[in-house]
């Protein structure tokens, strides 16, 4: 009976995420700040980037926090719930490190593909960031160093948008390995993570026509 009722807590759990993944940031700002509709604005795309270039570069770095944040807090909540004693007795070990990362990608999953908005989202970088900073914090603080000189010195916003996705296995790999990072996570979930997130990101490109 409790492998039953940890399944359907799971199951939930995981829906929840991706609905609050749906939840589009930069829809909402759009439409709160500035009264317009983010699909008509730009490229037309819900994404921070089209915030930022179109409609205030203050928003823009708003929205991007905001999906940041609203990942990395949400694993804290949910680590913090599950993670208690009386809790576990009752529905099991629910709030483990490798399903915290099954909830975190659910959202990634719902921002980049919506189902409230025909799957037609971002692509979820700073959401990313925020899921992979809730498990290994220090090198994507790296990762956010390497992407901001590549967009602000180099003007290269598409690579930097590559480099958020590649380079996090690599970075914590190192730390593991040299520098004795300690890691509850198997490095090699990251490397999986970083593959889904590319392929998504292809999902999302063809949808907004650029390949």
């Amino acid at each position: 009976m409790e492998n039953f009722v940890s399944i359907l807590i799971i199951l939930g759990l995981t829906l929840i995420s991706y609905g609050i993944g749906c939840f589009s940031t930069a829809r909402f700002i759009a439409k709160s700040f500035k009264s317009l509709n983010i699909y008509k604005v730009g490229t037309g795309h819900p994404d921070t980037q089209n915030i930022y270039s179109n409609i205030g570069k203050i928003l823009g770095v708003f929205a991007g926090l905001v999906d940041f944040t609203k990942v990395y807090f949400y694993l804290i909540l949910l680590k913090f719930v599950f993670n208690q004693s009386e809790i576990v007795d009752i529905v099991g070990d629910v709030g483990s490190e490798e399903l915290l990362f099954v909830y975190g990608f659910g959202m990634i999953l719902g921002h980049c593909l919506p189902v409230t908005h025909r799957f037609k989202g971002g692509r979820g970088l700073f959401t990313y960031m925020g899921f992979i900073a809730f498990f290994v914090p220090f090198p994507i603080i790296i990762v956010a160093i390497l992407t901001v000189i590549f967009i602000l010195v180099f003007k290269q916003i598409r690579f930097a948008q590559y480099m958020i996705v590649i380079l996090p296995p690599f970075i914590i790999s190192f730390f593991g390995k040299f520098l004795g990072y300690n890691l509850e996570l198997d490095t090699r979930i990251f490397v999986v993570a970083a593959i889904m997130m590319a392929v998504i990101n292809v999902v999302v490109s063809k949808k907004k026509g650029e390949i």
